[in-house]
């Protein structure tokens, strides 16, 4: 198996995904705040942010996650979720993390998690199964030489 199957196969980013909610897990329960690195067109926010909000925001996005956002922050499933002020207004919104979408975690600005999976920038974990059970059945219906006329135009 490729490096780059590897990193994005079910098995691995499942691992990574059950050791960061272990870490997050942690920290929380420690009462320790720390920052997350993430790749912002994976989150949610409730309510959307207003434009003037949104354009300032870069694909990869760092969120401090101390204070009231510290206490509001839960692990719900796959998801980290917290309420969090953004720009000059403090506009509250509700933030859903999904777990892919965390590239690093970062307390008193060290570097504890590094997510190498290939799930931050493209798949949930539920997709990268679904998408490796699709290609396998691709393939398996490609190797019967009786399916080949199947595809022919």
């Amino acid at each position: 198996m490729k490096s780059y199957e590897f990193l994005k196969s079910e098995e691995f980013v499942r691992t990574i995904h059950q050791t960061l909610k272990e870490v997050l897990s942690l920290l929380l329960k420690n009462d320790m705040p720390f920052t997350i690195l993430t790749n912002i067109s994976r989150i949610n926010f409730e309510p959307s942010l207003p434009s003037s909000v949104t354009q300032n925001l870069q694909q990869f996005t760092l969120f401090a996650i101390e204070n009231y956002t510290f206490s509001s922050a839960k692990l719900i499933n796959n998801h980290l979720v917290f309420e969090a002020g953004f720009g000059e207004d403090d506009f509250a919104s509700l933030v859903t993390v999904p777990l892919g979408a965390i590239v690093k975690i970062i307390v008193e600005n060290v570097p504890i998690f590094l997510n190498i999976s290939l799930d931050i920038t493209e798949h949930t974990a539920e997709e990268v199964s679904k998408e490796d059970k699709l290609k396998k059945s691709f393939e398996a219906l490609l190797n019967n030489p009786e399916n080949k006329n199947l595809f022919k135009k």
